[in-house]
């Protein structure tokens, strides 16, 4: 019920989108409806039937004077305003799913903050800048850049500059130093990689881990008697073995526990390629930091903009044909991936919301009917050489688009079929 709810948040953030900028330029809207199908329940309002359907996969509002036979030239048409007004309507939806996702992911930092960790050791460096190799050394910790003091290890985000000089002051064994270091922020952040040692930090509830016996505090000591001294050795090992048991020892207050766990085999991106890989649901210890009002309206709108470029990444794989289209995932794997993500926590819930929502309107914005993103092709067309297109030409171009997005919606509902009663 909890992905089904979410996933109308979703429906009716965008539709509320299209509704607001329609009433907002005294356009009539017959129907506000969340769901498809038949009516469950609504009610009226200042002309508006607001309807609850039977089929939690969409919803859609009847702005009135975009369909065939409603154009009749009374001023609360949609076709009786000018065009800026036009697109905004239409432009409406996929902007309030965006805007959403900001607003979602700002709940999350400013109500949560960020996960992050204080330690500022150096475990390894993996990068092509010689300056880097040669200043900064395994075992370094990072004092402070161009005199800010550095407390959580992402601080370094914010402080380094690209393609400038850098003041670093580094603890290095007793010695305290100053190195200069100038390079592409993303180059040199990206691949320090911080001493994280292997303490468990959360556990997703009813998953693996949990139900292995892992709690959160323990200290992984060894796994397969291997001794394990960081993190990343800790997940290295899960992802090689998955579907095949592991023996952990762990630290647990003063005493050694043992417990035995197998790891759950996932589909992961590696790179340009999807492999299969193993997963316990156990996240490392973190410290949580927290930001200014204004700061976290920074990283909202970068965390969206990062999805953006995330997503994008994603569709480039999909037409490069490097991920095949079964990994595609419709109204179902959402419900039940946002049913699945609240044993995260609440935090993890809204983050996976705000992608999805952020999804939607980058989906709505693909030119192609009956999308929002193929009306706005279709009102410019119209605009650049002042006539409609036929009838005739019209009704084969909306027919032919919503039978393509039926075919697309069956495809990826049997996809998502498929991955619930997959054993």
């Amino acid at each position: 019920m909890l992905g089904i709810a979410g996933f109308m948040v979703l429906v009716a953030s965008h539709e509320f989108g299209h509704f607001l900028f329609a009433k907002l330029f005294k356009i009539r809207v017959p129907t506000f409806s969340i769901g498809m199908g038949p009516k469950i329940f609504g009610f009226k309002r200042n002309d508006t039937d607001f309807v609850f359907s039977i089929f939690p996969i969409g919803g859609y509002v009847h702005v009135y004077g975009m369909e065939k036979g409603e154009m009749k030239g009374e001023p609360d048409e949609f076709l009786s305003k000018s065009i800026w007004k036009q697109y905004l309507v239409i432009f409406g939806g996929p902007l309030f799913s965006f805007l959403l996702g900001i607003l979602l992911f700002y709940i999350s930092i400013m109500g949560f903050g960020i996960g992050s960790f204080k330690n500022t050791k150096v475990l390894n460096i993996k990068t092509n800048n010689k300056t880097v190799e040669t200043s900064i050394l395994q075992g370094d910790s990072i004092i402070s850049i161009n005199n800010n003091k550095i407390v959580f290890w992402d601080d370094m985000y914010g402080y380094f500059k690209s393609e400038e000089e850098n003041l670093f002051k580094i603890k290095r064994g007793n010695e305290i130093l100053d190195v200069s270091i100038k390079g592409e922020k993303s180059e040199f952040l990206n691949r320090i990689i911080p001493e994280l040692p292997p303490v468990i930090g959360q556990v997703e509830k009813n998953g693996i881990a949990a139900k292995a016996g892992l709690k959160r505090g323990d200290i992984i000591l060894t796994m397969d008697t291997v001794e394990i001294k960081q993190w990343n050795e800790f997940v290295d090992i899960i992802r090689k073995n998955a579907n095949t048991q592991v023996s952990l020892s762990l630290l647990r207050g003063v005493d050694t526990v043992k417990i035995n766990i197998i790891p759950k085999e996932q589909k992961a991106l590696d790179g340009d390629s999807v492999i299969a890989v193993g997963y316990v649901g156990a996240l490392r210890e973190f410290d949580i930091k927290r930001v200014n009002p204004f700061y976290g309206c920074y990283l909202a709108v970068g965390q969206s903009i990062s999805t953006i470029k995330l997503i994008g990444y994603q569709v480039g794989l999909l037409l490069s044909k490097k991920v095949s289209t079964k990994e595609l995932g419709g109204p179902l794997a959402i419900i039940k991936l946002t049913g699945q993500s609240i044993n995260w926590g609440v935090n993890t819930l809204l983050g996976f919301i705000a992608f999805i929502t952020i999804n939607l309107a980058l989906i709505n914005m693909i030119p192609f009917p009956p999308l929002d993103g193929g009306q706005i092709i279709l009102f410019t067309f119209n605009r650049i050489f002042g006539k409609k297109l036929s009838d005739r030409i019209m009704g084969f171009v909306e027919y032919a688009g919503f039978g393509l997005l039926i075919l697309l919606m069956l495809y990826v509902t049997y996809n998502d079929v498929l991955r619930l009663f997959h054993k």
